[in-house]
């Protein structure tokens, strides 16, 4: 989560929607560890179901016969949007639902939704990686922080920009970037091509 102008509690009722707290949907690729999907937004399910249109249309469309898997953690949302979305025969879905008491961590539920996932697979740790990983690279998504987006555009092209580097510039142990893994692109971008490259229309 981060704050967009001013936190919730400092809100007035002229304030436009888009300021107060401001959340980001992400969704990376586990085995190559593309960042495939974010929306920002306020935490909603207009927001969650922006995202995963998003990441559908960015993905090979699952089947029955090549299904998708799907681990998320326990906000209700994912449970909602999916099944309205696609098509259940063609998903494994699965939440980690994190228990705690007192701030501390109790015990750890792993919950099939729909299909039939792997119960040792379900896990979240990889995209909880990824999102500490954006906190400590941009101070605005940070816990508690007084670098904070004034607008909600700048917000958003900030994880823009994190997420082409991660895709594009950032090697992986392969020494590959995830884009190389995925095909995207056959070689490691550098800031001078990305800077210059014109998209066209």
């Amino acid at each position: 989560m981060g704050v967009c102008s001013k936190k919730n509690k400092n809100l007035l009722t002229t304030d436009s929607e888009e300021l107060g707290d401001c959340w980001s949907y992400t969704c990376f690729k586990r085995d190559s560890g593309l960042f495939l999907a974010f929306e920002s937004g306020k935490r909603n399910i207009d927001t969650c179901a922006d995202m995963l249109v998003r990441f559908f249309n960015r993905m090979e469309l699952p089947t029955p016969e090549n299904k998708i898997s799907i681990f998320t953690d326990g906000n209700v949302q994912y449970s909602i949007c999916l099944p309205e979305l696609y098509c259940e025969p063609c998903l494994d879905y699965g939440q980690v639902i994190k228990v705690k008491e007192k701030n501390k961590l109790v015990y750890v539920i792993r919950e099939k939704i729909m299909g039939n996932p792997d119960s040792k697979a379900i896990s979240t740790s990889v995209i909880e990686g990824y999102n500490n990983k954006i906190r400590q690279r941009l101070s605005r998504f940070g816990r508690k922080t007084a670098s904070f987006s004034k607008k909600l555009n700048r917000f958003i092209s900030a994880l823009n920009i994190f997420q082409f580097v991660h895709n594009f510039i950032e090697v992986k142990s392969s020494h590959k970037s995830p884009a190389m893994l995925e095909s995207i692109t056959d070689h490691l971008w550098n800031w001078s091509e990305f800077l210059n490259y014109h998209v066209q229309f």
